[in-house]
């Protein structure tokens, strides 16, 4: 059979960073030409990057685009899969012919195809427009694309006709890879910007083995990685023979060019590529060991963290640390983000912190060789409580006094903020942000919140393992016992504990999953076992909190629903459980 070497480009592409995607498509262009590579293939809209929103409503954005598209085009290397987008004329003529099923009313603009653009010496030989558009969970691709419509891009490599999918359309069984494969395709490569989530790769992978054992032919399949806003993307481009086994995987949360030689039957179909003569020796393909569920989920903590800041043009952070295990989690996170040296702590004690809080957070900074400044507010709470003592009639007391203290904080965070240019790191995890245990323009406010996608379980799971990392790299543990044994608290009152307002974690953590993740109702809860009282409280805490919630700045997703860009609920919401 005829062999392709292949070079799957996964790349970290830059939302809007036409140069920049240029340029690293090119870079890895001309490693794949060093490789001996037939075809490179970069990741779903690599080109523009993923998602570019709306942007997409942008006539100079979309005429950039072509133009970047005929930059690639001229560039030197192997022939090129390139995602990108696609003007495909007004409103009125796509109603005109029919498709007018996701055509928006309102003044008329122009309307994109979500495109693989196959260029080969110079020019554009082929074009893939995707068919199937997602338009749940994170995705919202029907307010932007028109739906593509066949027949399917076929090229030809060496007598191997490569047929071209985009993302969803290999994931419909007896669709479009199916229809690829009656064009004669004998190879399918697909790109992707597949985002991360918890289990994510292993539902991928079945998938794919499943459409290859369907369409009896190899499946190449390239994903994007990085950051972008809330989503990261793990990579983890993979390549499945014809019978489903995998023949190359590409590292996590890497930039990487994995290239890979993949048999296929022979074929006369397609718009024949140029080729470089004789393929080299043989090239098997690489293939990762995927890491453990915690592992990759501490991995996209990292890089989201860490791509948020640089394509932001942050070069520091700041964080709030109190000792506990919230804070001492997120600081781990920024160290390996991007520096100790980029990295400053603040401890906020107030009358009711514990001496242990201090000597906590003084050792956690420590074993992250990070500064820690220690800025007393008891002399700003006990002035603000007499200034608005007038006003309540007394100096405030109960969850008034408790917020102004968590208040006092954050002014004093984002005023450091504001002095040196460092981006505010907030501590709040999945639990409070879901049950509203947190204080509006209090703890809840600054520019990233890393860990708001993560439960407060998982944030006891994840600082054990950064410390089992670190026992094996013989580093010293970063978060020391003394943080991960003692009782949650906020310390906004005498000897509080989390578990006087909230279940203990876990308890609750399963119950948010339920609720926020998975969509159950209180009923459909309280059958299962739980407890009925419980269950409607819980129900109530998050439906109360979501006016807080969207007021909260950005955080890394790694769950299959996170506050934010997939749960879309109205703050005005008379529903209620029962």
């Amino acid at each position: 059979m005829p062999v392709v070497r292949l070079a799957l480009a996964q790349m970290n592409a830059v939302v809007g960073g036409l140069a920049d995607n240029v340029a690293t498509i090119g870079r890895l262009r001309t490693l794949a030409a060093a490789a001996g590579a037939d075809l490179v293939v970069t990741p779903e809209l690599a080109l523009v990057g993923y998602p570019p929103e709306d942007l997409l409503l942008k006539e100079g954005f979309i005429e950039a685009a072509r133009a970047a598209l005929h930059v690639v085009a001229e560039g030197p290397g192997p022939a090129t899969l390139v995602g990108t987008v696609l003007a495909e004329g007004p409103t009125v003529a796509l109603a005109a012919s029919g498709d007018s099923r996701d055509v928006p009313a309102g003044p008329e603009r122009p309307r994109v195809a979500n495109a693989l653009a196959a260029l080969d010496q110079g020019s554009i030989v082929a074009i893939a427009t995707k068919r199937l558009l997602p338009n749940y969970d994170v995705f919202d691709e029907r307010r932007y694309f028109r739906r593509g419509v066949g027949p399917h891009a076929v090229v030809n490599v060496r007598g191997v006709a490569v047929g071209l999918l985009i993302c969803e359309d290999v994931w419909a069984a007896a669709g479009p890879a199916a229809e690829l494969a009656a064009q004669g395709a004998t190879l399918l490569v697909v790109a992707n910007a597949s985002p991360f989530a918890r289990g994510r790769r292993l539902e991928r992978e079945r998938m794919l083995i499943e459409r290859a054992r369907e369409v009896g032919c190899p499946i190449a399949y390239v994903n994007l990685v990085g950051g972008q806003d809330e989503l990261v993307f793990d990579g983890q481009s993979v390549v499945v023979d014809a019978r489903g086994h995998v023949l190359a995987r590409a590292a996590a949360f890497d930039e990487a060019l994995a290239v890979v030689d993949v048999d296929a039957r022979a074929s006369t179909a397609g718009v024949p590529l140029a080729v470089r003569g004789p393929n080299p020796v043989p090239r098997a393909g690489l293939v990762s060991e995927p890491a453990d569920d915690v592992a990759e989920i501490y991995q996209a903590l990292v890089v989201g963290t860490r791509d948020y800041l640089r394509k932001n043009g942050f070069r520091s952070v700041v964080l709030g640390m109190s000792g506990g295990i919230d804070s001492s989690l997120v600081a781990t996170v920024a160290v390996d983000a991007v520096g100790a040296a980029a990295v400053r702590g603040v401890a906020l004690p107030s009358r009711y912190s514990s001496p242990g809080s201090l000597t906590d957070a003084a050792e956690v900074a420590r074993r992250l060789d990070i500064d820690l400044a220690v800025v007393p507010i008891e002399a700003v709470h006990a002035a603000m409580a007499g200034a608005l003592a007038p006003v309540l009639g007394g100096e405030p007391i109960g969850l008034t006094d408790e917020n102004l203290q968590s208040r006092i904080r954050g002014v004093v965070l984002m005023a450091l903020s504001n002095a040196t240019g460092a981006i505010v790191l907030t501590t709040g995890n999945k639990s409070e942000m879901a049950t509203g245990y947190s204080t509006l323009y209090g703890d809840s406010a600054g520019g990233f919140a890393v860990i708001k996608d993560v439960p407060k379980t998982l944030v006891y799971e994840l600082c054990r393992y950064r410390n089992e990392r670190a026992r094996r790299d013989g580093d010293l543990e970063p978060v020391p016992a003394s943080v991960l044994d003692k009782p949650p608290s906020a310390e906004l009152r005498p000897d509080q504990r989390d578990d006087q307002s909230l279940p203990p974690y876990e308890e609750l953590d399963p119950l948010l999953e339920l609720y926020v993740e998975r969509d159950f109702t209180a009923e459909a809860m309280v059958a299962l076992g739980h407890d009925p009282e419980l269950v409607v409280r819980i129900v109530r805490l998050v439906d109360s909190s979501e006016y807080k919630r969207r007021q909260s700045p950005p955080g890394v997703r790694i769950s299959s629903k996170a506050f934010g860009r997939d749960r879309r609920m109205p703050i005005t919401n008379a529903f209620r459980p029962g």
